[in-house]
C-alpha cells in the first residue's frame, strides 16, 4: 500500500483520540509483558485485574498503605478509607477509553486484521501500554518540569518524586522529552505508533513471517514520511527505531511497578 494511503487511515484514529480519550493532549507543549489493564480490552479472561495507563512512577507509601503515582489516574492521592482492591479498580476504569482507542487504532492500520486473531490479540496485549506512552508523551510537559494527571491537576516532577515515585516516572520524563523534541507531526506520530505496536519479536507470536511482512511495510513508510518531511534532519528516523527498545524497557518497569502494587496493596 502507498504510504499517502497509510497516512490517511492512520492519521484520522490518532486526532480521534483528542476527543473520544479521557485525556485531551496538547500537541503544543513540549520476554512480553502485558500489563493487567489490556486484557480486557482485548477480550481476555475477565477474571484479569485491570490496572494500568501511564503509570509514572509505580506506588507510593502513606502510612502502612502503597498509592498509584500515574497522569492518567485522577490524583496521586486516593481515599484512605478505600480498600486496595477498590483503589486498583477505580484506576483500571478510569482509563479503559484510551486502551479501547489503541485497539480501534489497530484495526485501521492497513494488513493488521488480516493476521491472526491471536497474534492480533498478541500484539495489543504486549504494546498497547507503550503505543499510550507514545500517544501521551505531552502530558509530561519539558518546560514546566511537570506532568499533568487526568483530572486536571498538575504536579512538579520534584513533588511527584517525594511521594517517591521512583525510576519509572523519571525514564518516562527522559523518554517524552525526547521524543516531543523531535517535532513530529500528527502523520508522523501515528505512523509511528503503528511501528511500536507491530512487532514481530512479541512473544507469543504465532506466525511470525505475517507480523514481519506488515512491520516492515509500516516502517518503510515511516522512512519515507519521515525523508519527505525533514529532508535536512535524516537523522530523526534512525532516532525513532531507536526510541523502540526505550518502550520496551519502559514497559518492563511497568509491568514490575504493577506486580508490586498488586502483592503490597
Amino acid at each position: 500500500m502507498a504510504g499517502h494511503n497509510l497516512l490517511s487511515i492512520l492519521g484520522q484514529p490518532h486526532s480521534q483520540l483528542d476527543n473520544q480519550c479521557p485525556i485531551r493532549a496538547s500537541r503544543s507543549v513540549g520476554a512480553s509483558h502485558s500489563p493487567a489493564y489490556i486484557h480486557g480490552a482485548v477480550r481476555a479472561p475477565p477474571t484479569e485485574p485491570c490496572p494500568g495507563g501511564i503509570y509514572s512512577g509505580g506506588a507510593w507509601r502513606g502510612g502502612s498503605r502503597m498509592y498509584l503515582v500515574c497522569p492518567m489516574n485522577m490524583s496521586p492521592q486516593v481515599d484512605p478509607h478505600k480498600s486496595g482492591q477498590d483503589v486498583w479498580e477505580e484506576f483500571s476504569h478510569s482509563f479503559t477509553p484510551a486502551v479501547r482507542e489503541v485497539v480501534e487504532f489497530a484495526k485501521k492500520i492497513p494488513g493488521f486484521r488480516e493476521l491472526s486473531q491471536h497474534d492480533q490479540v498478541s500484539l495489543l496485549k504486549a504494546g498497547t501500554f507503550e503505543v499510550l506512552v507514545v500517544r501521551f508523551a505531552s502530558l509530561f510537559h519539558v518546560k514546566e518540569r511537570s506532568v499533568t494527571f487526568l483530572g486536571g491537576q498538575k504536579y512538579s516532577v520534584d513533588a511527584l518524586r517525594t511521594m517517591g515515585s521512583g525510576d519509572l516516572l523519571s525514564s518516562m520524563f527522559d523518554f517524552c522529552e525526547k521524543l516531543m523534541n523531535l517535532g513530529l507531526s500528527e502523520e508522523e506520530m501515528s505512523l509511528f505508533m503503528a511501528v511500536v505496536l507491530v512487532s514481530a519479536d512479541r512473544s507469543g507470536i504465532e506466525n511470525v513471517n505475517s507480523v514481519e511482512a506488515l512491520q516492515e511495510t509500516l516502517i518503510r513508510a515511516l522512512r519515507s514520511l519521515i525523508t519527505r518531511n525533514h529532508p535536512n534532519e535524516s537523522a530523526i528516523f534512525t532516532k525513532l527505531l531507536l526510541k523502540l527498545p526505550d518502550l520496551r524497557s519502559l514497559n518492563n518497569m511497568h509491568s514490575e511497578q504493577l506486580l508490586a502494587f498488586k502483592v503490597h496493596s
